[in-house]
């Protein structure tokens, strides 16, 4: 047997690597209280709220 590996084994190791981290992402959203996409929603809120702040900031920039 040769020592390097084939890349079948390589893409199998990697895709588990990604799925490992993938499941313990999920369990740290958990504990969060956080179940499916609420996470990304919370995200969308919190990152529309900067906009609206920035958006005002500029427009009271602009009167000066």
């Amino acid at each position: 047997m040769s020592k390097k590996q084939s890349n079948e084994d390589l893409d199998y190791k990697e895709g588990v690597a990604i799925y490992n981290e993938w499941t313990r992402w999920n369990k740290k959203l958990e504990k969060m209280g956080m179940h499916g996409t609420d996470y990304y929603i919370k995200k969308v809120e919190q990152l529309e709220t900067k906009v609206k702040r920035l958006e005002a900031k500029l427009k009271t920039k602009g009167k000066k």
